[in-house]
C-alpha cells in the first residue's frame, strides 16, 4: 500500500522560517523541508501510512493539527492532498 503524501504551505512569524524548518525536520512525517519566497514561507512534503482504522487522509488532518499548526512561530497553513500523481523513475 502506497503512503498518502500531502504539500502544506506554511506561513512563520518573520525572520523565523529557518527555526520552523528545523522544527519540521524533527517529526518523521515531514519528508522534506523547502523555504520559499512568495506568499508562503515553507513548503514541506509529509507521508503518512494508511491503517485499519484511521484513512490515510484523516492521519494526515491528525498530524497538520496536533503536531504542525501547534509549532511555534507558525502563523497559517494550507494543506493540500493530491487526488492522483505521476512519478518519473
Amino acid at each position: 500500500m502506497k503512503p498518502q503524501k500531502a504539500f502544506v504551505l506554511i506561513k512563520t512569524d518573520p525572520g523565523k522560517e529557518r527555526d520552523v524548518a528545523d522544527r519540521l525536520g524533527k517529526l518523521p512525517e515531514v519528508r522534506e523541508i523547502h523555504i520559499i519566497t512568495g506568499e508562503w514561507d515553507i513548503l514541506a512534503v509529509i507521508e503518512t501510512e494508511k491503517e485499519l482504522i484511521l484513512p490515510s487522509d484523516e492521519k494526515v488532518l491528525e498530524l497538520v493539527m496536533d503536531k504542525i499548526t501547534t509549532l511555534p512561530h507558525l502563523r497559517d497553513t494550507n494543506t493540500m492532498i493530491p487526488s492522483f500523481s505521476k512519478y518519473k523513475n
